[in-house]
């Protein structure tokens, strides 16, 4: 697959296919050093690699910039920094550890992911699309940005959960389509395998437990507001605690302070070594306080002494060059071709994978037409060597905005899917 694309086009443009076939046993065999492919470098390296601004041939417009802290990384030392300007522009800075200021490409953003606790990157033009599946890591310490799926509550991003907003088209009792959404959340396990536990009707939060099991907090539709959980990451079976608001999580005591969903919105301290709960008192309020500012933010933050010096034109300062590559998560043999896949996962024991990348390695075709007078009026028909489907709406998916089918209608088009290997 030809893999020189521009950062996030194709998690804007990007299609998924749902194969089907009790062939799919998970074989997780691909070795970890390919998990990431080369694409291309995010932005024109500058000949200097201090981040001494009077080495770069200065603008002549001067700004007058604001600056705020960012994240610290552990493990290169740097400092980051988002600057803005009165004319609505914006940079991404780093103090390095000996002292020298440097910039990333104008429309090239680095932050700090709560969720994933991690840096990530967006671009001004190429964003990931909101309830996508995809999202850019960068590592400091290699300067690379990796695009692929990641996943939260887990021992590290590769393991965990992550939920994504689906789209589907169905038929009413009248025969009339209509589209509706939900969410599917998906678990990616330690043997790299990747599959849908669970469809939800709204997004849930996650917080790594110190036993590799997750927290997790969702809307209850029917004991409203709130209801929190264990899933276990191994097996994605969920383990109800209470419906409840979470304030306070004391991971090393095993302790949650919740607001119960009742009348008058009492507080309990609940334990998770025996799961009892007691009426919270002033004092527990306290202790869970003191253990929330000891065990500080997750966001590591710069040193205060690291803040940039009000005259730092971050326009002058010299680009540090990004090198962006592609995830490979899942190798696959379909119609007798290997193909590398940035993604797929098991979901009621069909497997589904990108039809995108199907499209650019295995020959498929994708036609997409408009139809009027119906929901969503688009219809798709896919062709392979051996014939061509129109898709009904009980055939197909929409995730994200991406196209999902069956494998039956897969091996329809001269298609068959012969092996999946999930990357650990």
């Amino acid at each position: 697959m030809d893999k020189k694309h521009h950062l996030g086009t194709v998690a804007l443009s990007a299609l998924m296919l749902t194969i089907l076939g009790a062939t799919l046993i998970p074989s997780p065999h691909v070795a970890a050093e390919n998990l990431a492919v080369p694409v291309q470098v995010l932005s024109v390296q500058n000949p200097s690699t201090t981040g001494q601004a009077a080495q770069v041939p200065a603008q002549n417009t001067a700004y007058k910039w604001h600056f705020s802290p960012s994240f610290y990384d552990q493990a290169t030392g740097g400092s980051y920094y988002s600057a803005t300007a009165d004319q609505m522009i914006s940079r991404t800075i780093y103090l390095d550890p000996e002292g020298e200021w440097h910039a990333f490409a104008e429309g090239v953003t680095i932050h700090w992911d709560h969720d994933l606790r991690t840096p990530v990157v967006d671009r001004t033009r190429y964003g990931d699309p909101m309830e996508g599946l995809y999202t850019t890591v960068y590592d400091p310490s290699q300067e690379t940005a990796t695009r692929g799926v990641y996943f939260a509550g887990g021992p590290d991003v590769r393991h965990g959960f992550r939920y994504v907003k689906n789209y589907y088209k169905r038929q009413d009792a009248q025969g009339k389509e209509y589209t509706t959404s939900d969410f599917s959340l998906l678990l990616r396990t330690r043997s790299g395998v990747i599959r849908e536990i669970e469809r939800v009707p709204n997004r849930l939060h996650f917080t790594a437990m110190p036993d590799g099991n997750a927290l997790a907090i969702q809307y209850s539709v029917p004991r409203k507001p709130y209801e929190i959980s264990i899933i276990n990451t191994n097996t994605g079976k969920k383990k109800h605690l209470a419906y409840a608001q979470l304030d306070y999580y004391d991971a090393k005591g095993g302790r949650l302070l919740i607001t119960l969903n009742k009348t008058g919105n009492p507080n309990a301290v609940y334990t998770l070594a025996d799961d009892k709960q007691r009426p919270a008192t002033e004092q527990d309020w306290k202790e869970f306080k003191s253990v929330s500012l000891a065990e500080g933010s997750h966001v590591p933050s710069p040193d205060p002494a690291t803040v940039p010096p009000a005259v730092l034109q971050p326009q002058d300062l010299a680009v540090t060059p990004i090198q962006h590559q592609d995830q490979i998560l899942v190798r696959a043999t379909i119609g007798g071709r290997a193909v590398k896949l940035s993604f797929a996962f098991v979901q009621k024991g069909r497997t589904m994978f990108p039809v995108r990348e199907l499209v650019e390695q295995a020959g498929l075709e994708v036609k997409q037409t408009k139809v009027s007078g119906k929901v969503g009026g688009t219809s798709f028909t896919l062709k392979g060597p051996e014939g061509s489907v129109n898709l009904t709406p009980t055939d197909n998916m929409m995730i994200g905005g991406q196209l999902f089918v069956g494998s039956d209608i897969l091996k329809r088009t001269g298609l068959p899917v012969q092996g999946v290997n999930w990357n650990p």
